[in-house]
């Protein structure tokens, strides 16, 4: 995995969630965020119930059911969403890949990379989904 490449889940539910959050009151199905995002579906339909468990979206039953924001986008941080669905992006790994990288051996990249991962955990706690939504022209 690439530290400076989101996962293909972070980047789905993060391209869900902003699609999702145009209309906040809204009822989407699954089909309409397939057709819209092309994520692929059984892929989709496992990450819409993992934003579910995680309390980013709904789940309203019934014929005319569907997933909706669950509160308001102003209040969801994209970090929030990156720690749901990939923990382990921000955590302390080592640049290279070293298993043994810590604070009594480290890398020659240590203290820059800690800046870089300190820098894009204050860039996302700082982002709404308000602030990253799709607009109906996207």
């Amino acid at each position: 995995m690439s530290f400076m490449k989101f996962s293909k889940t972070t980047e789905y539910a993060f391209r869900i969630l902003s699609f999702m959050a145009q209309d906040e009151t809204k009822l989407y199905n699954v089909d309409e965020i397939f057709e819209k995002l092309r994520v692929p579906y059984r892929y989709l339909r496992k990450l819409m119930t993992n934003l579910t468990r995680s309390g980013f979206i709904v789940s309203i039953q019934g014929k005319n059911g569907g997933y909706k924001i669950s509160r308001k986008t102003e209040e969801i941080r994209l970090l929030e969403i990156l720690q749901a669905v990939d923990p382990e992006y921000l955590s302390g790994k080592c640049f290279f890949g070293f298993d043994n990288c810590a604070l009594q051996v480290p890398c020659i990249m240590h203290d820059q990379w800690t800046i870089v991962r300190t820098n894009i955990n204050n860039i996302l706690a700082g982002t709404s989904l308000a602030d990253v939504k799709q607009t109906k022209n996207d």
